[in-house]
């Protein structure tokens, strides 16, 4: 049943559509953060590092730039996908403040293999996930919930992590780019709780 139910799941992601809702999506209130073609809703300052290629958010030369939301979000429901290089290092900063170091001032989701001690689907320097080493270079789909302390972290429909902490209540998502390690992101979907 439950090899079944991924089946079918991966077969309707495959069929579905790459940054767009579905009826039913509208119908339960969620939006879109990225429309695959524009950086419309994100904003990287007067660096040009990410940009918006074939339906993908890319980052792979340049300045280490974070891509940040220009809307700040308190209690959600965020579904994202991601590609990541076998070196890649990258991460997925929640309820970030505009100032200061946004893993400081909010969270930063982990999407890194390599780390010992906050590995993929970790909040860093806060909880460490349950292990997973989701393949490179193969897209992968992270369903994070917040609501209020609570932090709910999916991989591929497994939960990594089910902490709670209450640092930071509201603030800003930022996209991580390092330095000569590419990462792409896309179906960047928002449910507001």
């Amino acid at each position: 049943m439950r090899l079944t139910l991924a089946f079918l799941l991966g077969v309707s992601c495959l069929l579905a559509q790459p940054n767009t809702l579905s009826p039913a999506e509208k119908q339960e209130g969620w939006i879109l953060l990225f429309d695959g073609k524009t950086l419309a809703g994100w904003d990287q300052g007067t660096a040009a590092t990410w940009r918006a290629e074939d339906g993908v958010l890319v980052a792979d030369a340049g300045a280490p730039v974070n891509l940040r939301s220009t809307a700040a979000y308190s209690d959600f429901i965020l579904r994202i996908d991601f590609r990541n290089s076998k070196e890649g290092n990258s991460g997925i900063f929640l309820r970030s403040a505009l100032e200061g170091r946004p893993e400081v001032t909010g969270y930063e989701l982990q999407v890194w293999n390599e780390s010992p001690a906050f590995p993929t689907g970790s909040l860093v320097n806060h909880f460490k996930a349950k292990p997973a080493s989701p393949a490179p270079d193969v897209w992968h789909t992270y369903e994070i919930t917040a609501q209020g302390d609570h932090f709910v972290i999916v991989l591929d429909g497994e939960t990594l992590l089910d902490a709670r902490d209450s640092k930071s209540a509201a603030g800003y998502f930022l996209l991580q780019f390092n330095k000569g390690r590419k990462i792409e992101f896309r179906n960047i979907k928002l449910k507001k709780l």
